[in-house]
């Protein structure tokens, strides 16, 4: 199979599917309905509920759920061979993944725009719904924890980089202040303009580069997550979400036409073997295929930012379809090309040298020397490409990492109700601290990428209830419930299966304890989740409530 295949078939496969299946899904299951006033109308504040145009919201919660996942898992994952990570990537995005993200968007716009764990107290009761806060609040700590770690690699890695990703935050509050004082300005303008001064200075960067050690980067970006999670959206996180979008957009765009441009010199062949079903020292492919590529193909994060910022921005719940789906198609995409860049980028001699073994790979440069060769044929320099393609790792990587910290307020803010405790812990700068505690923690103990498998595990379990929460809500409304059933069990065994064996095999073993501490709660609180539901749906054979 040739990378130019890889591409088309991703690409027909994935308009099918949005014309198709998320038409479907869109009407006949969720039945979307454009008169239904959203949350971010009924509860207005400007600060967390912001009515916001469909372009700048579609880009917020693109990147939000993008981040760099779905770059670092399909590299990792190539040491399997190209075929299953192909399959699971797209197939796992039209079937799962995008279908988990439509459901957890629209569950929460019938539900207030409130959190995934504080609405599914509608749907399974109290006891759920503080299980589901302990598996939420965990994912984000370990979601915050891994990228605060890939931001330092890469910074360290590829200090051309590091001007391009940062002054992309003046640019985004500029732009910001911009849209809050009803400027006449034209968005796409703006954006394109912010992206050109970013990409400009990749070319600075080469010449000058700035060079920090990995535990320099470590606390400048811990100081700096806690004061990002504490502005409101309009001022950063939506325009530079906005802003991230459009360069997403036009690296994927440079990675396909660099990968036509490989064909016509003819390159463009696959370096690694289609499969590899035990590589020295990587654990068993099921269910660690699914675990690694993780947000490349289906990911419990992701109804945590559609039931978080994003149901509290949008203007119309037919833009769920777009949102929703169409994201998780684009993220579907990204992963793709992310495993081009080891399977095809890296040439037979660069992959063979990269995964030999398990934890061999090293992601940051796969991924940026692996998608710096596509851009030769443009008459790009390597040095340049490889900036480029670390720049666009990096600043989804600081995109999710603004994202998680926010959410891990939000979240710990509205677990307090049901929790009981004092008032004091819903303020949004006291709300900040434990999660940001824990992830100190996490980062002091230097764990870095040790935390994949255990994210990884964690994501899933969390899509698994996600799936089953949406199907709920679907039962609820005698609706049919299959959609979300069948990938729900696929899930949760997978998930459960990886969390086990990583308990047993490699933290116990390791003498990690804090690491078994998180996977043995999260196993055993998303467990009674799924019992709980089960119980639910063995009292109710009806419907048993309406249309929020």
């Amino acid at each position: 199979m040739h990378s130019l295949l890889f591409v088309i078939v991703a690409l027909a496969l994935y308009y099918l599917a949005y014309k198709f299946y998320a038409t479907f899904l869109s009407e006949k299951i969720w039945q979307l309905d454009p008169n239904r006033q959203t949350p971010a109308y009924k509860y207005e504040d400007d600060f967390e509920f912001v009515p916001t145009d469909t372009p700048i919201v579609a880009g917020h919660h693109f990147t939000s759920i993008a981040g760099a996942a779905p770059i670092v898992g399909p590299v990792v994952a190539a040491i399997w061979g190209w075929l299953p990570a192909l399959l699971w990537i797209v197939f796992g995005t039209i079937f799962l993944g995008a279908v988990h993200d439509l459901g957890a968007l629209v569950a929460s716009l019938r539900h207030e725009g409130r959190g995934i764990a504080d609405f599914l107290k509608d749907l399974l009761g109290e006891r759920a719904m503080q299980l589901m806060y302990v598996v939420v609040f965990f994912l984000l700590v370990l979601v915050s924890a891994v990228f605060v770690h890939v931001i330092a690699v890469l910074a360290s890695n590829f200090p051309a980089a590091v001007y391009s990703v940062w002054i992309e935050i003046p640019l985004a509050i500029v732009i910001g202040l911009m849209i809050k004082n009803k400027w006449k300005v034209n968005l796409y303008m703006a954006a394109g303009i912010a992206v050109a001064i970013m990409y400009a200075m990749i070319w600075f960067g080469v010449r000058h580069p700035i060079s920090l050690t990995y535990d320099q980067w470590i606390v400048i970006l811990v100081i700096y997550m806690f004061i990002a999670a504490r502005l409101p959206v309009w001022l950063l996180v939506q325009p530079r979400d906005f802003i991230n979008g459009i360069q997403l957009i036009i690296a994927l765009f440079a990675a396909t036409i660099g990968v036509v441009a490989l064909t016509a010199v003819g390159g463009g062949q696959l370096a690694a073997p289609a499969l590899r079903a035990a590589p020295a020292g990587a654990p068993p492919i099921w269910p660690f295929l699914m675990v690694t590529i993780a947000c490349g193909a289906i990911s419990g994060w992701h109804s945590i930012v559609g039931s978080g910022t994003t149901p509290k921005q949008i203007k119309s719940e037919k833009d769920a379809k777009l949102v929703g789906y169409g994201s998780m198609l684009g993220e579907g995409y990204l992963a793709v090309i992310a495993l081009l860049t080891a399977v095809v980028g890296l040439g037979v001699a660069g992959y063979e040298a990269s995964y030999g073994a398990w934890g061999a790979a090293a992601w940051p440069a796969i991924w940026a020397t692996g998608g710096g060769a596509f851009l030769v044929p443009l008459g790009i320099p390597t040095l340049v490409g490889a900036a480029f393609f670390a720049v666009v790792a990096k600043s989804f990587a600081m995109t999710t990492l603004d994202s998680a910290m926010r959410f891990t307020r939000i979240a710990f803010a509205e677990s307090t109700v049901t929790f009981r405790l004092p008032e004091i812990f819903r303020d949004k700068t006291v709300s900040l601290l434990p999660g940001g505690l824990a992830i100190a923690l996490l980062v002091y103990f230097r764990y870095g990428m040790t935390l994949w498998p255990l994210f990884g595990a964690s994501n899933q379990i969390l899509a698994a209830i996600a799936l089953l929460a949406a199907a709920t809500y679907l039962r609820s409304l005698g609706r049919p419930t299959i959609h979300y059933i069948i990938p729900f069990f696929i899930m949760i065994i997978s998930s459960m299966t990886a969390m086990a064996y990583e308990i047993f095999m490699t933290y116990i073993p390791g003498e990690k304890w804090i690491l078994v501490f998180i996977g043995t709660v999260v196993f055993i609180c998303g467990l009674g989740v799924v019992v709980i539901a089960y119980q639910t749906w063995q009292k109710t054979s009806t419907p048993v409530s309406k249309e929020a």
